[in-house]
């Protein structure tokens, strides 16, 4: 494949926040009808947050394979470069607040890993919409490879549970604290046409007028199943109807399905697979190396319900702590947001 190397300044990556790939200013925190969740009782999870050294937010889920893979969804940093450039994974925040403080396990990531067939078009409803990360250095965490589920394909009876820091609905953000929230499986034709065998599609039940969903920020998140021997992870957060937990739609989140993965998470860990993107660091500059040629068709339009806020009002969030020296925390959320038959990206 074509390499292409991006060299990124600290000033060409404030600028290159204004184009089209560019973050949103707005909130990327929380669960519809979520209850506060204990950490503990998820310990694989991990969250994705972007932090350029002077600003910092919560950005997706993730959850930990090993000390030093991590698995989220593709859409999440797909050719976001200041993104990919400045991506950190913090291990089990039971709060986001948390995240400064020194005893918390984080390391930045190094190499980006997707499926070659996925798709980053809503027209395609993120076909293959996984991404495994590796870290620059190792966590102090132990090995949750065992919580992948490999064992049941399609089909979850009772219910699932799925956890993140998203929105409480469209929107509205929430608190810092983890949340959670119970799904049960819809067939898939009540969901988006055109989903591919290898997506989920849940619904929840209904609760002071929405259904129980996942939302903006809960991406890349895990979706946990009681296989009879304690949660295994069989969905990673993909997208869900335009209204977060919309009580007329059938289904309120549909999910990319761990199990078709698994023989290529093992090999991106047994270093059979090419990164995506790399950083590497020459002379104290960091610099994404891209593996790949992305799509060239056109990207789908951007609406005004879908992104919270302009370029410009990111633009100046990111220089302002630089204008009054203080560190601060902003909230984040994807763009573009197109909708597709009533679908977006969580």
């Amino acid at each position: 494949m074509d390499k292409n190397t991006i060299r990124i300044g600290s000033l060409v990556l404030s600028f290159a926040l204004l184009n089209g790939q560019a973050l949103a200013s707005g909130l990327s925190t929380y669960i519809v009808n979520g209850n506060n969740a204990d950490i503990s009782n998820y310990p694989s999870f991990a969250s994705l947050f972007y932090d350029n050294g002077s600003s910092y937010g919560n950005y997706c889920g993730a959850t930990i394979i090993n000390s030093q893979y991590v698995l989220t969804a593709a859409h999440c940093f797909y050719e976001d470069m200041d993104g990919i450039l400045n991506f950190y994974v913090a291990y089990g925040l039971q709060d986001e607040s948390d995240y400064l403080l020194g005893s918390v396990e984080k390391a930045r990531v190094e190499k980006y890993y997707f499926p070659d067939n996925y798709s980053n078009f809503e027209s395609d409803l993120w076909a293959n919409d996984i991404a495994v990360l590796k870290l620059e250095t190792a966590l102090n965490v132990s090995d949750y490879s065992s919580l992948l589920n490999s064992s049941t394909n399609g089909s979850y009876s009772g219910s699932a549970i799925a956890i993140g820091h998203g929105q409480i609905s469209t929107n509205v953000n929430g608190g810092n604290r983890l949340l959670e929230t119970t799904l049960t499986q819809v067939n898939s034709s009540m969901c988006s046409g055109g989903l591919s065998d290898s997506q989920i599609c849940f619904t929840g039940a209904l609760n002071n007028g929405l259904k129980n969903s996942t939302c903006k920020g809960d991406s890349g998140g895990p979706l946990y199943w009681d296989n009879g021997g304690g949660y295994v992870q069989i969905g990673i957060t993909s997208f869900g109807p335009d209204t977060c937990g919309d009580p007329n739609e059938n289904y309120t989140a549909a999910f990319t399905e761990v199990y078709d993965y698994r023989n290529w998470i093992n090999s991106v860990i047994n270093g059979q697979e090419q990164p995506k993107y790399q950083i590497t660091t020459t002379s104290g500059i960091r610099t994404v190396v891209r593996n790949f040629v992305p799509s060239s068709r056109a990207t789908a339009t951007t609406t005004s319900s879908d992104s919270s806020g302009g370029a410009l009002g990111w633009f100046t969030l990111m220089f302002m702590p630089f204008l009054i020296g203080v560190r601060r925390k902003f909230n984040i959320t994807l763009q573009p947001h197109a909708i597709f038959s009533n679908s977006k990206q969580y």
